[in-house]
């Protein structure tokens, strides 16, 4: 008995440390409906009614009044050193201004209400994400923090689900990464052979280049099963790209296309016992 409960001792903190690890790859809060995610960073803080204050509230507040900038993606900033404020808005590609300036708006109340203080912070909403802070972050690759949201409900049948999604995601993301400093973004569907049809988009902000585009997504392509493995929707929500997947139309019909996926090679079968291999 007394061996067992020295083992256990020894044992507990080793798995509380794996815990911590596992739950850490998972940042931030979200609402009951995960429509609004944000994470608050611990890199510094500014004092009420300062310069930075001053500079963040105007900069945030540009990107649901500007009319000039029709595709979504705002990458602005104010003020000077020790007060400059970078700032960063990324509508997703298939909204109009008015709904993606709607979404910028709510975000950032939500953002500043929670991030009070913080000179970085981030917050994913479902239309659509805002970022910023004191460092720069235009033209940066920045994978963390990241935020998983896995759908409730389980796939029909699994296996011939992530067999339509993988394809899925990684043609929609060589798709994203090849456009231009305006937009990256991708769209499409395919069809789970008897079964659901699968509908997804990918995303990353346009001021990174192509091979950093196609770095982040497939990252995030890699964090799906350890996120949603298994169930019939989900998103990987990052600094500089995102994607969503769903078996209901999520997004504008108008912005997805058929993504043909061919079937998968059936696997060689077993040498018979005694027979030569050569």
């Amino acid at each position: 008995m007394g061996s067992s409960r020295s083992l256990l001792i020894f044992i507990f903190p080793f798995l509380l440390n794996l815990i911590s690890s596992t739950t850490a790859q998972d940042d931030g809060i979200c609402t009951n409906t995960a429509y609004y995610c944000w994470k608050c960073s611990d890199t510094g803080m500014y004092t009420p009614g300062d310069m930075y204050q001053e500079n963040l509230n105007s900069l945030l507040s540009s990107f649901s009044t500007n009319t000039e900038i029709s595709s979504g993606f705002y990458n602005f900033s104010k003020g000077r050193d020790p007060n400059k404020v970078n700032a960063i808005a990324l509508c997703r590609g298939d909204l109009s201004q008015d709904t993606c300036h709607t979404c910028l708006n709510r975000s950032t109340d939500i953002l500043l209400q929670n991030c009070s203080r913080q000179r970085e912070a981030i917050i994913w909403a479902e239309p659509c994400m805002v970022r910023y802070s004191n460092n720069l972050i235009f033209r940066i690759e920045k994978e963390d923090p990241v935020k998983c949201v896995p759908s409730p409900n389980p796939a029909k049948n699994s296996q011939q689900f992530e067999l339509v999604l993988n394809p899925l995601l990684s043609s929609l993301s060589e798709k994203a990464a090849s456009g231009d400093s305006i937009r990256k973004f991708a769209a499409g569907h395919a069809t789970v052979p008897g079964g659901e049809t699968i509908y997804a988009l990918v995303q990353c902000t346009p001021d990174i280049n192509q091979q950093n585009c196609s770095n982040c997504l497939k990252e995030a392509v890699l964090d799906v099963p350890g996120c949603c493995g298994g169930m019939q929707g989900g998103r990987i929500l990052k600094p500089s790209c995102n994607l969503r997947y769903e078996v209901s139309l999520f997004f504008e019909s108008t912005a997805s296309s058929p993504v043909n996926i061919p079937p998968p090679v059936p696997a060689a079968p077993a040498p018979k016992e005694g027979m030569a291999q050569f």
